[in-house]
């Protein structure tokens, strides 16, 4: 009894906490001459997993008690992400070897995937000037495919660097070191209106992130219909009529 009730009221504390950012530390200028920032979110939450992205790619994951606690994954125009501490109140990253391609918009997420589920996100744009970036060579990569098709690519990357390729910014472990991509394309990997698929070829060198290139294709058979929920299709679709009403509405005082 004592225990149901330990957790009854742990329960409670946790959903009278707060749960949201409070601050999302990003500079809005990276000047010509500087390679290096710092970005930090910063939180009053319970969270179990904290995300950075630029645009829709994420680049870090913070995982309180799980192993390895944090991960990194590459970003095209940012050559290193460095961890500098990530805790109960704050989140700190380095990115270095930036490039004008580092441009973009940053967010940072928390979230709680156990009850009572919880969700936080806080926006910030970064704009890199003047800095030239390091790419490998990537090629081959056709326009267009269809179900089934060979979707083939070739990487050369720096010396004594080592080559990982990435699907929408999920890398193909399988792949590590291979200097050739070769996968056959399925419609489930294509992404959005119109749907396209991004792939990337990145170096690393002593595991750290050294460049990274990208290509996109699109799906052949796309003929421009509206793929996105029905739902949203219907509001739009009353949009469309409201504004035609509107139309037909200022029309007939106009003549009156």
């Amino acid at each position: 009894m004592l225990l149901i009730a330990l957790v009854f009221f742990a329960s409670i504390l946790v959903q009278a906490r707060p749960f949201n950012i409070t601050h999302l530390i990003v500079p809005e200028t990276v000047p010509p001459g500087q390679e290096e920032v710092e970005i930090e979110c910063r939180y009053d939450a319970n969270f179990t997993l904290l995300n950075w992205f630029k645009g829709v790619h994420e680049f870090f994951r913070y995982k309180p008690g799980s192993a390895p606690t944090t991960r990194s994954f590459p970003i095209l125009g940012v050559g290193r992400v460095e961890l500098i501490a990530c805790g109960p109140t704050a989140c700190r990253l380095k990115l270095g070897a930036l490039t004008e391609d580092a441009t973009g918009l940053y967010k940072c997420d928390i979230e709680r995937d156990a009850p009572p589920y919880r969700f936080a996100s806080r926006k910030a744009y970064m704009e890199v000037h003047g800095h030239v970036h390091r790419k490998p060579l990537l090629e081959g990569l056709a326009e267009q495919f269809g179900e089934g098709e060979e979707m083939k690519a070739y990487c050369r990357g720096a010396p004594d660097t080592e080559l990982r390729w990435y699907i929408n910014g999920r890398e193909l472990e399988d792949l590590r070191g291979s200097t050739v991509l070769k996968k056959y394309s399925s419609r489930l990997l294509f992404l959005g209106i119109p749907p396209t698929v991004t792939v990337q070829c990145a170096e690393f060198k002593f595991g750290k992130l050294y460049g990274s290139n990208q290509e996109k294709a699109r799906w052949k058979d796309y003929g421009g219909q509206d793929e996105r929920p029905q739902e949203q299709r219907n509001k739009s679709d009353i949009l469309k009529v409201h504004s035609i009403f509107v139309c037909i509405l200022s029309l007939y005082l106009l003549k009156l």
